[in-house]
């Protein structure tokens, strides 16, 4: 029977290509940063490519079987260092700031609406 050439978790794999090929024209880097919070995205990300060897300037395409090995393994052992990275999905991070900014832009609104009719009001007079 054939084994798999990366011996970590389909999962684990699946977010690791799925975030390298998520801007396929751009770095690796772009996308890779994307599996790690806001707040430590650029020095995670800094650790990983580092850890695995892997040069950030490769697009999605050029990275070889061996370094999407080398990047799972350093993804996993930053993942049991921080058992957060596991369940973190950057959509959610995203779809949070949209809500807020909905709200904060709905109530901005209401008010630049309520003054504006009072102005209309007030200009007619």
């Amino acid at each position: 029977m054939a084994q798999p050439q990366i011996q970590q978790p389909f999962k684990l794999v699946e977010r690791i290509v799925k975030n390298a090929f998520q801007f396929r024209r751009k770095h690796c880097r772009r996308g890779l940063e994307m599996l790690f919070p806001e707040s430590q995205r650029q020095e995670l990300t800094e650790e990983l490519l580092r850890s695995a060897d892997v040069d950030p300037t490769l697009r999605p395409t050029e990275i070889s079987i061996s370094e999407f090995r080398a990047l799972a393994d350093a993804y996993s052992k930053l993942c049991k260092e921080d058992q957060g990275l596991t369940d973190y999905d950057f959509r959610e991070e995203l779809k949070l700031r949209h809500q807020a900014k909905r709200q904060l832009g709905g109530n901005r609104r209401g008010l630049h609406l309520h003054k504006t009719t009072e102005e209309n009001v007030n200009d007619k007079h």
